[in-house]
């Protein structure tokens, strides 16, 4: 087992690099891309690969509370990337699903994403991009399972 002190390093390690890069990623969206923040992203990506989804299944995908969602929903609606309607089986839901406006934008939005990874990636040799991704996929599932 690892030292405590040396945990507590690694720990604050991590997070300065974590925050850091997010701040920088949120940056990007903002100015290259389509002017979304990187949780705009996240929703815009979630009814990609899920399709119509409700505020509170979203919700769920994304481990927000839904009151933060519905906030999103309604500024990407507003901007005609998301449209939302009832739900035939229960009228007090909507689903949200994206538009074809929003399917460019997040197009635009991954190709910014990827033009500002790639220069970083392309440092690292094979072994370490893939030591580096197995570790962030093992955090993610520990993340995923303690969450059930």
């Amino acid at each position: 087992m690892m030292e405590e002190k040396r945990l507590l390093e690694l720990i604050e390690q991590y997070s300065n690099v974590y925050l850091f890069a997010t701040k920088r990623l949120d940056r990007v969206l903002v100015n290259r891309a389509m002017n979304i923040s990187l949780e705009q992203f996240s929703i815009l990506r979630a009814l990609d690969s899920s399709g119509s989804l409700t505020a509170k299944q979203l919700a769920e995908t994304m481990d927000v509370h839904k009151s933060a969602v519905t906030t999103k929903i309604a500024r990407l609606e507003e901007r005609k990337l998301v449209t939302r309607e009832a739900d035939d089986m229960d009228r007090r839901s909507f689903n949200i699903t994206l538009t074809d406006d929003g399917r460019k934008v997040l197009e635009h939005s991954r190709q910014a994403v990827t033009d500002f990874i790639r220069p970083y990636f392309e440092q690292l040799d094979e072994n370490e991009l893939e030591s580096f991704l197995n570790v962030y996929e093992k955090l993610n599932t520990m993340l995923l399972e303690e969450k059930d």
